[in-house]
């Protein structure tokens, strides 16, 4: 059985609770024993760092020093956000420990750092201590003819020198784990684009305008839904999506699912599960497509006479 420290940050035990009940099921299925960090505290997500450097330094390096207490050697974390804060402080700490000595003198009580734990976003996790063969093993209710449009979002894998994970500008990894369930992962270029985050909160008609062009591109590519693994991703897509249908006249019916909730889906736990009704758009018809055929665009030929021209041109 694979062990794993686990830091579910603050939106997982309210806003993205499907996020943090469908991981713990796929971990079941993966027989993954996690260990939720005990006595964590907020990383500091977007707020810290624009205050003071200790701040936003002290507050995730608290749980990285709460994490090295366990036997585990690995942190998974299932907000971006606070993959971010977490990852970035343990380069800094790493990469400079005369910094690191002065920001652990401010959580001194705790103990000291050592650097002993590695930081994995929980896509990453999935991706390199498993794999698409192990993950495909599980599935028992295959995703076929279910198209899904992969969105990373900022902070996933950029930037390169923290996250060292996946490409920064075209990311594959969460695409070959879809694919791996049975599903199509579309072509979307827009994948790292950002929903505008936290501008939700202080000038929505960013995010309006920013998720707006992620969930058009979406319907362009095909997709019958969005994946995602970032609880702010998730909801400025799904919840802000009434408002950027009434901005632009249009509608998407776009659903915007975490890629554990898929995970779940494929390896045979029930949709409500799922809980669906933590949806603003509905998951029910995307779902409805698993088991229909996809459409392979038939290749035209050419008249022989075309074909025996164009020898002769040659």
């Amino acid at each position: 059985m694979t062990k794993l420290t686990y830091f579910p940050g603050c939106s997982a035990h309210g806003t993205s609770e499907e996020f943090d009940s469908t991981l713990k099921l796929v971990m079941k299925s993966l027989d993954v024993e996690m260990e939720e960090l005990p006595d964590w505290n907020c990383c500091g997500a977007t707020s810290a760092h624009v205050m003071t450097e200790n701040l936003a330094l002290a507050l995730p390096l608290r749980n990285l020093v709460l994490a090295e207490k366990l036997s585990n050697k690995t942190m998974g974390i299932a907000c971006a956000s606070c993959y971010s804060r977490m990852k970035s402080t343990k380069v800094e700490m790493d990469n400079h420990p005369e910094l690191a000595k002065r920001i652990n003198s401010t959580i001194i009580e705790e103990g000291e750092y050592q650097g002993s734990v590695d930081v994995k976003s929980m896509l990453q996790f999935f991706y390199e201590d498993f794999g698409t063969e192990a993950i495909a093993e599980k599935v028992t209710y295959p995703l076929q003819g279910l198209k899904i449009a992969c969105y990373y979002g900022c902070l996933l894998t950029r930037p390169k020198a923290i996250t060292q994970f996946d490409s920064p500008e075209y990311p594959m990894s969460m695409d070959n784990i879809v694919e791996s369930l049975g599903a199509t992962a579309t072509p979307f270029d827009f994948k790292t684009e950002c929903c505008g985050a936290s501008f939700s909160i202080s000038d929505t008609e960013i995010v309006l305008s920013l998720s707006g062009t992620i969930l058009e591109m979406a319907k362009e590519s095909g997709a019958h839904l969005i994946a995602v693994a970032c609880p702010l991703c998730q909801s400025n897509l799904d919840m802000r999506q009434p408002d950027i249908e009434k901005k632009n006249g249009t509608k998407y019916d776009m659903p915007v699912m975490y890629i554990t909730q898929l995970m779940a889906l494929a390896f045979g736990y029930p949709v409500q599960d799922l809980k669906p009704s933590k949806h603003i758009v509905p998951i029910e018809q995307a779902l409805s497509h698993i088991g229909e055929e996809i459409e392979t665009p038939e290749v035209k030929k050419k008249p022989k006479k075309a074909v025996q021209a164009e020898s002769e041109v040659e």
